[in-house]
């Protein structure tokens, strides 16, 4: 969990999610009611909203870093399993025995939705 203030963090704050923000569920992990926690892995932020009801996690990974970076979902959220869709932003996946893993180029943003 990160200790960083709130404005150095801005990028998910207003997520590029482009009109997935009219789905409910959606928008449900971006109301006053959700909870949002912090995440770090190295260079990559992240950012997990969950929905008062906690039926779905909405994900944002920004990788802070000027170079390109990858992050185990697994070990970030090994809590637990999920099957994760792609929302908006870039990224490329690969998958090794010890889990899937997201990478961003330098300075970019992903978002990722999964039922709880």
């Amino acid at each position: 969990m990160s200790s960083r203030a709130p404005d150095q963090a801005l990028w998910h704050q207003a997520p590029a999610l482009s009109d997935c923000l009219d789905e409910p569920h959606i928008a449900a992990a971006f109301a006053e009611d959700a909870l949002v926690r912090r995440l770090d892995a190295g260079s990559i932020e992240g950012v997990l909203h969950e929905p008062a009801d906690r039926s779905r996690v909405v994900l944002g990974l920004h990788n802070s870093s000027p170079a390109k970076a990858r992050v185990n979902l697994n070990a970030l959220l090994p809590e637990r399993a999920y099957s994760w869709h792609f929302l908006s932003g870039s990224m490329h996946t690969s998958h090794a025995a010890d889990g899937m893993y997201v990478h961003l180029d330098a300075a970019g943003t992903v978002w990722l939705t999964a039922a709880s």
